[in-house]
């Protein structure tokens, strides 16, 4: 289970990169805010400070993941402590979007699914380490 929690972690980091790259770096492309449901390039140049802020955010999200997943072989629960964490926040940002924006199903998967499945998969192998004795 600690392995699918790593996968599936490190998988909620690539998500949010990408949307940090979609967000703060390739926003000006029609194709990618067009993604976000903003139509017109001028909707696109007013949005564009706010949706680079919100880029940083999930970039930052990200790097929290990468470090909670790396950290659960060395010190194994502030791993599992930053890990539970920052899975909680892309989650509830993607109930956010979902209360929000409901037609955006297919980004509130992408944002959420991955992070439930981490938190599913750290609960499970705290279980099974707890049922060994150890």
């Amino acid at each position: 289970m600690l392995l699918l929690a790593k996968i599936t972690g490190s998988l909620s980091g690539v998500i949010h990169v990408l949307f940090f790259y979609m967000e703060s770096i390739a926003w000006s492309q029609p194709r990618i805010h067009q993604a976000f449901r903003v139509e017109s390039i001028e909707d696109a140049n007013v949005l564009a400070v706010y949706v680079k802020n919100q880029g940083y955010y999930n970039l930052f999200l990200a790097l929290g993941m990468f470090a909670g997943v790396a950290l659960l072989g060395r010190r194994p629960e502030v791993g599992r402590t930053l890990v539970m964490y920052i899975s909680m926040v892309m989650l509830g940002a993607s109930m956010v979007l979902l209360a929000t924006v409901p037609a955006m199903i297919v980004g509130v998967c992408l944002q959420g699914v991955p992070p439930t499945l981490t938190l599913i998969a750290l609960l499970l192998a705290s279980r099974v380490k707890r049922g060994s004795g150890g």
